[in-house]
């Protein structure tokens, strides 16, 4: 059978790409040290190493995360700490008064510490890092606490006077404030018509549903219902006109009420809401305390306390030389002290288990890391072998090539 030298050709030229085309892709092998470096390669492989390259990439994102976590948790422990020894001067300096030997002038003086404990407590409630705050839930842009205003206009309500009387009345020549700080929504409510000197009242400290007994009206009064809470020393004025445009004395109508909003000492403006990091099983895990769950009472918690709330009354003890008090509110100080200890414990809980799944994400990385190394890394003595065979393959291709193919026509001849 005769073969033309056309086919010679052609075949001599396939033979030699299939050889440069193997050397090659061995060359591309060896360079990258991967036996995958297209999807061609190897269809099947190339999408598991995408998997495990997903997987690796969501393990080191957790990873970066939890780090990241640990800085904000640092933070939270040392201002936490710093909460517990400002509640542990403040019992010092109370057990310090809390005596017969200590006078009126020392305890004025105590009372002054109390305010800068106070102070910086509300400095660590509104802590942050960088821009953001630690304590105010999600609402992370916002402070968290801020002082409230110790004087506050008294809102009017004349639901409770006759409609007779109510029609005829101006409501706007009554008006009256309230100075001091209390959660409690006192009500004064007037019982005998009469002007100033001369009208009664009575007192409520839990919205109406006990009363003090009947108390003489004056300009300024102290606020307080002596069947119900403990003073706050909340005090109400009378202000305007004591008497109308004829010069008579303004009478204050039985059932006329002023009513105080509650207004505590130190305010809360954040919210409730927890941040939250994923762990390693997809689950999130909240990270963060609010100042409302670190100093404030809370509604479902009957042995929670109001921290400012009870530092205010032990400042105003001190500042009234009124041991009494001291006394009554020691007990409050341990568990303020146990409150904050007990938050503590909880944010050394998270840190636990976020160095658990720290731990575990590391060993989930390295076993996906070894089974891509193992599906996609180049077995190097193999392909060494394989290049050495494939060089000699291509050196003796071209070596009978040449010799197959005649160069000139002289050649052909013979």
């Amino acid at each position: 059978m005769r073969v033309t030298d056309l086919t010679k050709q052609s075949s001599v030229i396939r033979n030699i790409q299939k050889n440069s085309a193997e050397l090659q892709t061995l060359q591309e092998n060896m360079s990258s040290g991967k036996r995958i470096n297209r999807l061609s390669d190897d269809p099947l492989g190339a999408t598991q190493a995408q998997d495990y390259r997903t997987r690796i990439s969501y393990f080191d994102m957790l990873r970066h995360i939890t780090g990241q976590t640990f800085i904000w948790l640092d933070r939270t422990e040392s201002e936490m700490q710093h909460v517990g020894d400002l509640l542990v001067r403040t019992k010092t300096l109370v057990l310090s008064q809390a005596n017969d030997s200590m006078d009126a002038a020392s305890r004025r003086v105590t009372a002054g510490e109390v305010q800068h404990i106070i102070n910086a407590l509300v400095q660590s409630g509104n802590s942050k890092i960088g821009k953001i705050f630690l304590f105010s839930g999600s609402k992370t842009l916002t402070q968290p606490l801020t002082e409230g205003k110790e004087v506050n206009p008294a809102v009017i309500k004349t639901e409770n006077i006759e409609s007779d009387l109510k029609f005829l009345l101006d409501p706007e020549q009554f008006s009256g404030t309230f100075a001091g700080f209390s959660s409690k929504p006192y009500i004064v409510r007037i019982t005998k018509d009469g002007p100033i000197g001369r009208a009664h009242y009575v007192v409520s400290d839990d919205g109406g549903e006990t009363w003090s007994k009947e108390n003489t009206l004056l300009p300024v009064l102290e606020v307080f219902n002596d069947k119900g809470h403990s003073s706050d020393k909340v005090f109400m004025r009378i202000v305007g006109e004591q008497s109308d445009k004829l010069g008579e004395p303004i009478i204050f109508p039985n059932g006329l009420e002023f009513v105080y909003e509650p207004n505590p000492p130190i305010q809360y403006h954040g919210n409730d809401d927890k941040r939250m990091v994923p762990t390693s099983e997809g689950i999130l895990q909240p990270i963060n305390l609010t100042a409302r769950e670190i100093y404030f009472k809370a509604e479902n918690d009957p042995d929670s306390i109001d921290i400012f709330d009870m530092l205010f009354s032990l400042k105003r003890a001190l500042e009234d030389n009124d041991r009494r008090v001291l006394e009554q509110r020691m007990g409050d100080l341990d568990d303020a002290f146990e409150q904050v200890l007990n938050k503590r414990a909880d944010m050394g809980a998270v840190r636990l288990k976020l160095e658990e799944q720290l731990e575990k994400v590391g060993d989930r990385e390295f076993n996906n890391l070894k089974q891509l190394s193992e599906l996609e890394d180049l077995d190097f003595p193999s392909a060494v072998v394989e290049m050495n065979m494939a060089d000699v393959r291509n050196k003796a291709s071209l070596n009978t090539s040449a010799r197959l193919l005649q160069p000139s026509l002289l050649q052909f001849l013979r």
